[in-house]
C-alpha cells in the first residue's frame, strides 16, 4: 500500500498516537517521538527522533533501542496506512486532530475535484480541509474561477458528531444551489436545517411551492412553519392566499433548485415592500445578491448570468459581476464589466470608484480621474475622499491629497492615517505627530500610523526607545510591508 498523499503534514499527529502505543510497551524511560531530524526515516523520506525523556541504564537502552526504534518506524508507517482512505489520510486522522481541541475547515463534495495535499478524505466522496493547511478563500476562489463543481461548508468540529451535522449542513447547500455556505449563511438558513428532513419532504410534495414569511399559519392553507417562514403548497394556481403578506411562490418552469427559487421570490417580496410574488426572470438578479451576500461567488455567478441582460437593474447586475471578478483575480474581465455598468449609469460614484480599483499601473492617470468623478458625484463623501487621496498620494501629489482630507471629522483610523502620512511628507510634523498618537491609542490602530508614529519619534522627537516599541508593534501587525516602508525611510 502506497503512502496517502500529503500524510506528512499531520506528522506530530501520527508520532502522538505512536508514542502511546509505545509507552504501552515500554513504559521505563518514557520513550518520545519528535517530529525533527534524527534517527528515523518513515517511508525512507520523512525524519523523526525517537528520544527518552528519562534517563535510566545505559546497557539496558543500548541493548532495547534498536528495537524500540524498529517498533517506533512500523508503527507510525502502520496508523499512517490504516487511517487512510482511497489515498488520503483518512477519518482516523480527523480524531487524533481532535485530541488537540477543535478544528475549523471546509467540509467538501464534488466530483472530479481534487483535493489538494493535507485534504483528509471522508467517507462518500466528501474529504475536509484543515484551516491550519491552506488558505480556505484561496481554495474557494481557485475553484470558482475553473467553474468546478462542488459544495463546500464552513465548519468548526469539536467532536465526533459534529461532522454529522456538517453533513446535514452539506445537505442544506445543495437544496439552495450553493457551492459556499457560510456562517452567514447558516445563521440565515438556520430554521431549514432545524427542519431538514420535514423541509424535505414538503419539497417532495405536489402542487405550487409557496414561502411566506410569516410566523403563523394562513388561514385554509397546510404547512410546514420554519420559525420566521412558513414553506407550503398550493394544490391549485387559483387558490389564493390573502394580502398583507411577504411571500414567494415558485411555478416550476425555471432553471434552478426550488427552494432556492422560492426563497428568492420571498425576498424579492420583501424589496418590493410586500405582497405575494410568483418567480420571475428578475428575481435571478435577487437570488444573486443573495448568494454574493452569503459569500458564495460561484452561485451567484450561476444567476447573474442566467438573467443576463433581462435584468431592469443592469447597470448593478454589472457592477456586481464586476466585483465578484476583482474578488476571483481577474482584473481584466472586472474592468470588462465596470465600464459596461459605467456606460449605463455613468453618475454613479460607486461603479467609478471600483473601475479605478482594477486599473493597471499603467492606467493612473485614469484612475485618477475616476476617483474625481466619485468624490464629487458623491458630495464628497468620506470613502470616496479618502481612496481620492491614496491616489493623489501615491503619484506624489502631496498638497492635493492634504487639501481633499484637511478639515474633515469623518475620517475613518486609515484616513486619519493616510491624512498623518501625508502630513509627514509635506514636512507638517507637528500636526502629523499629533494626529497620529491619537490614531495610536486606539487598539485597531493600523500599522501604517504606528510605522509613521515610531519615526517621528525617532528622527523628530529623539526618542529612541520610545520608537523602537513602536517599530516593533508596526512590524507585528505589518509585516514586510513595514518593514520595508521603515527602511526607505
Amino acid at each position: 500500500m502506497s503512502e496517502p498523499l500529503g500524510w506528512e503534514k499531520y506528522l506530530e499527529h501520527y508520532l502522538r498516537a505512536a508514542e502511546r502505543e509505545l509507552l504501552r510497551v515500554c513504559p521505563r524511560g518514557k520513550p518520545r517521538l519528535l517530529p525533527e531530524e534524527g534517527n528515523l526515516l518513515l517511508f525512507g523520506r520523512v525524519p523523526a527522533t525517537l528520544r527518552f525523556s528519562e534517563r535510566g541504564s545505559l546497557t539496558e537502552n543500548k541493548r532495547w533501542f534498536p528495537v524500540l526504534r524498529e517498533l517506533a518506524l512500523k508503527t507510525v508507517e502502520h496508523l499512517v496506512l490504516t487511517t487512510a482512505q482511497d489515498g488520503y489520510p483518512g477519518e482516523g486522522l480527523l480524531w487524533l486532530l481532535l485530541e488537540k481541541g477543535p478544528v475549523r475547515g471546509l467540509l467538501i463534495s464534488g466530483r472530479p475535484l481534487p483535493p489538494p495535499p493535507g485534504s483528509l478524505r471522508l467517507a462518500s466522496g466528501k474529504f475536509f480541509l484543515p484551516e491550519t493547511q491552506t488558505d480556505l478563500r484561496s481554495f474557494l476562489r481557485e475553484n470558482w474561477r475553473s467553474g468546478r463543481n462542488f459544495r463546500a461548508v464552513e465548519i468548526t468540529l469539536r467532536t465526533p458528531d459534529d461532522l454529522e451535522e456538517a453533513r446535514a449542513w452539506l445537505e442544506v447547500a445543495r437544496l439552495f444551489g450553493l457551492t459556499y455556505l457560510s456562517p452567514r449563511a447558516q445563521k440565515d438558513l438556520l430554521p431549514f436545517r432545524q427542519h431538514l428532513s420535514s423541509v424535505k419532504r414538503w419539497l417532495r410534495r405536489k402542487g405550487l411551492l409557496g414561502l411566506l414569511r410569516q410566523k403563523e399559519r394562513p388561514p385554509d392553507i397546510s404547512g410546514l412553519p420554519l420559525e420566521d417562514y412558513f414553506l407550503f403548497r398550493l394544490p391549485s394556481p387559483k387558490k389564493k392566499i390573502g394580502r398583507g403578506y411577504i411571500g414567494g411562490l415558485y411555478p416550476g418552469n425555471f432553471s434552478g433548485p426550488p427552494l432556492a427559487l422560492v426563497y428568492a421570490a420571498c425576498e424579492h417580496s420583501r424589496r418590493a415592500g410586500g405582497g405575494v410574488i410568483s418567480f420571475e426572470p428578475f428575481t435571478y438578479h435577487v437570488l444573486g445578491d443573495l448568494y454574493l451576500d452569503w459569500g458564495d461567488l460561484g452561485a451567484a455567478l450561476w444567476a447573474y448570468h442566467l438573467i443576463g441582460e433581462k435584468s431592469p437593474q443592469p447597470a448593478e447586475l454589472l457592477n456586481n459581476l464586476g466585483l465578484i471578478y476583482r474578488t476571483l483575480g481577474l482584473p481584466e474581465k472586472a474592468r470588462e464589466f465596470f465600464r459596461q455598468a459605467l456606460s449605463l449609469a455613468p453618475d454613479d460614484p460607486l461603479i467609478h470608484y471600483n473601475l479605478a480599483g482594477v486599473l493597471g499601473q499603467e492606467e493612473r492617470g485614469e484612475a485618477l480621474e475616476h476617483l474625481r468623478r466619485a468624490y464629487q458625484l458623491s458630495g464628497q463623501k468620506t470613502l470616496f475622499a479618502e481612496a481620492l487621496a491614496r491616489e493623489l498620494l501615491e503619484q506624489n501629489r502631496t498638497s492635493e491629497a492634504a487639501e481633499v482630507l484637511s478639515g474633515r471629522d469623518d475620517l475613518s483610523l486609515r484616513g486619519k492615517t493616510l491624512l498623518g502620512e501625508i502630513l509627514y511628507r509635506e514636512g507638517r510634523l507637528e500636526e502629523a505627530y499629533h494626529l497620529l498618537r491619537e490614531v495610536c491609542g486606539h487598539r485597531e490602530a493600523p500599522p501604517r500610523a504606528l510605522a509613521y508614529l515610531a519615526l517621528l519619534y525617532r528622527d523628530w522627537r529623539k526618542e529612541k526607545e520610545v520608537a523602537e516599541i513602536l517599530e516593533r508593534e508596526a512590524l507585528s501587525r505589518g509585516g514586510p510591508e513595514i518593514r520595508s516602508l521603515l527602511r526607505q525611510a
